[in-house]
């Protein structure tokens, strides 16, 4: 069986067994593999064939980290072993460990100062409220875009999370200024079914609608930083450490199967490790 026979079952395999956000996943991976290996017999997959491919990654994108070619990995070996029973042996390359980035508070206070001035379009209501209840939640794109009006509930000022990338249903939480848009959207675009949609075409946002707005977004105001979606999940789960929050719960309003996964955004920023220096070094009796 070639890789490219081995892909196309495999796709098969996650449209049925999946989560949107996982298929996403795998179907961005794949569609590499498949265009630079497909030809090759999985049979014959070997090393030299792997360190090819990582080299040739490598030389399109230089500063492709060992972090992202190892989920090239994971979805070739997953592949593989799904289609033929085949396993590959191949090390996992050695990730280096970096701090975890995030939306500044400069930044997302900038933009949404910006969406402020912009309320009466409806595109950019959207986008402001959609971006806050990223920051607010810690959602992933692909369980934020397929929240319904009947899931939020307004009392407990929660959302029913009923598309998540574990298949794990969860609450999540959004603060008194996320509430007042929320109702003042709604209302103001009798919307009934899906929070967030193309207003041009009615039809649910996209991973790439997102991508483009955001685009957009940076290139208006001048922004160098990332600010993609899992950024603003990264700043949710820093500031609700920062503010006394504990693992276990952020654990579980972020969706994580494990606390080891959790247990990555105990980190400091550059920041925070100056700020606590200072207080403990200036201490005039020292």
């Amino acid at each position: 069986m070639l890789l490219k026979e081995a892909i196309n079952d495999f796709r098969k395999y996650t449209a049925v067994t999946k989560a949107e956000g996982t298929q996403e996943h795998y179907i961005y991976y794949l569609k590499i593999l498949e265009r630079d290996l497909g030809i090759v017999a999985c049979k014959n997959i070997s090393s030299n064939n792997i360190l090819d491919y990582i080299i040739k990654r490598k030389e399109y994108n230089p500063k492709v980290s060992n972090a992202t070619l190892n989920k090239h990995l994971v979805a070739l070996k997953a592949a593989v072993k799904y289609a033929t029973g085949i396993k590959i042996e191949f090390r996992k390359l050695k990730e280096q460990k970096k701090l975890i980035q995030v939306v500044s508070e400069a930044t997302f206070i900038k933009i949404f100062s910006y969406y402020q001035k912009h309320l009466n379009d409806p595109s950019s209501f959207r986008n402001y409220l959609f971006l806050k209840l990223l920051l607010d939640t810690g959602l992933r794109l692909s369980e934020i875009k397929h929240i319904r009006v009947s899931d939020i509930d307004f009392e407990s000022s929660s959302i029913h999370i009923k598309i998540t990338k574990t298949d794990v249903d969860r609450f999540v939480c959004f603060t008194d200024q996320a509430k007042k848009l929320l109702i003042t959207f709604i209302a103001k675009y009798k919307i009934s079914e899906l929070l967030f949609f193309d207003f041009k075409t009615g039809n649910k946002m996209t991973t790439s609608s997102v991508e483009s707005f955001i685009y957009r977004l940076k290139k208006k105001l001048e922004i160098k930083e990332s600010i993609t979606p899992h950024k603003w999940r990264h700043t949710f789960a820093t500031n609700f450490l920062r503010g006394g929050g504990d693992l276990e719960t952020l654990r579980l309003l972020m969706g994580h199967a494990n606390l080891k996964t959790t247990q990555k955004y105990l980190h400091l920023s550059k920041n925070d490790i100056f700020k606590q220096y200072r207080k403990v070094m200036n201490q005039e009796n020292m």
